[in-house]
């Protein structure tokens, strides 16, 4: 059985993709701040797979992503692919954007990229196999009004989920990112008032926001082996936003 490590696999997304894999692959389930709704989301997939578990980090830490990654290979051996979720969002104009601003959310979303990328791929290179899925964003195409440094990230991670894809290709390592329009999750209805929700899906061509689960779903193809000719591609998935 092949093992899976999902970064921010807490909530959200990447909880939606735990629960869509738990039934075939090892899973390493990384967290960071969410402890309970980490533990709690074990118990549950435990019951369909007790080879599954949990480990804290900051994946923005060199020495903590190595630590994840010790931990799977302890239980599991290695990792043959890896889920690139963890992220935070960030709403202001650019003239009131600081310094640390800045260095965190490129830190969170971007700097883990590089960091579990760059510890993952010397034993998929070994094993000449490997799968990376790096979630990205509408806005990493697009560009957002007030989310120029979410967009910055997110633009980033397009850009070396391409580099990347052609560095480890001959390797027999696919990567690719997704990127999704709007998806109904807490840290998306946290950013938002109610009003400007209902505003955001009048706009949506299919009169509604993503799932989880169907982010899931497509990242449950690209990983599989009937996804195998698929590398350096940013799939989107935003019900015709754009």
């Amino acid at each position: 059985m092949k093992t899976v490590l999902i970064t921010g696999a807490s909530r959200g997304i990447g909880q939606a993709i735990a629960r869509r894999l738990a039934g075939s692959y090892n899973l390493v389930i990384n967290y960071n701040h969410s402890k309970d709704k980490a533990l709690s989301l074990l118990g549950e997939l435990r019951e369909i797979n007790p080879n599954i578990i949990a480990v804290k980090a900051d994946v923005s830490k060199e020495r903590e992503v190595d630590e994840v990654f010790n931990q799977a290979e302890k239980n599991f051996g290695h990792v043959d692919i890896l889920i690139n979720n963890a992220g935070i969002s960030h709403f202001s104009l650019i003239q009131d954007e600081t310094a640390d601003d800045f260095d965190k959310i490129v830190a969170t979303n971007l700097r883990s990229v590089f960091l579990t990328t760059k510890r993952a791929a010397p034993s998929m290179i070994s094993h000449k196999y490997g799968v990376i899925v790096n979630i990205s964003s509408i806005w990493g195409k697009e560009g957002a009004s007030m989310e120029s440094l979410y967009s910055l990230t997110k633009g980033g991670i397009n850009a070396f989920t391409k580099a990347i894809s052609k560095e480890l290709a001959p390797s027999g390592i696919r990567v690719n990112a997704i990127a999704p329009g709007i998806v109904d999750t807490d840290m998306m209805r946290g950013d938002f008032n109610r009003e400007e929700l209902e505003e955001l899906e009048k706009n949506l061509p299919l009169g509604r926001f993503a799932r989880p689960s169907e982010v899931a779903d497509l990242l449950a193809f690209l990983i599989s082996d009937e996804g195998s000719y698929i590398t350096g591609n940013i799939a989107d998935i935003n019900g015709g936003f754009y």
